[in-house]
């Protein structure tokens, strides 16, 4: 009986591997800047890639890019302040804290994100580009997932901390 059991798990799991193979999971807490005309810039969400497209969706807002249309992807890194609620009670405490002590406080909100650029072309050949900010260390995993869903790209440049190696 229990060898059963053990079979029928594994079938089950081998049966559901390929899906998960053939769909990249998605990044959660992605901002897109700006770019997508269907979304707001600055709207946080969810990004993945499916079914050919790369796919962004913020609330009731999505917005798709055929893989095919990318002509090229870009990935850099950049250092933000945090934002929202907590943000703005920092910023405020900043500004009230004696003897400018309040830039310590300032730092401990900054954090680490990677910028992906997607360059693609619309329907009419017209170029388009759509930027995002990505938790630290997902801008080359995204990039590597759309290389392999079929986007076209340029050679990756080397980061000026690594031409500096």
């Amino acid at each position: 009986m229990k060898l059963a059991a053990i079979c029928l798990v594994t079938l089950t799991a081998a049966a559901q591997s390929p899906t998960a193979a053939t769909t990249p999971p998605a990044i959660p807490k992605v901002r897109l800047i700006i770019g997508l005309g269907d979304v707001k810039g600055n709207a946080s969400g969810i990004l993945t890639i499916r079914d050919g497209t790369l796919h962004f969706q913020a609330g009731k807002s999505a917005s798709d890019v055929p893989v095919s249309s990318i002509d090229d992807v870009f990935v850099g890194a950049e250092t933000t302040q945090g934002g929202g609620k907590a943000g703005r009670v920092v910023k405020t405490a900043a500004i009230a804290a004696p003897f400018e002590s309040g830039k310590a406080l300032t730092i401990l909100m900054r954090t680490k994100v990677d910028i992906l650029t997607v360059a693609f072309h619309d329907s009419d050949n017209a170029m388009h580009g759509a930027i995002f900010a990505l938790p630290k260390g997902q801008g080359d995993v995204m990039r590597a997932q759309l290389i392999a869903a079929g986007a076209h790209t340029s050679p990756q440049q080397p980061s000026s901390q690594e031409a500096k190696q």
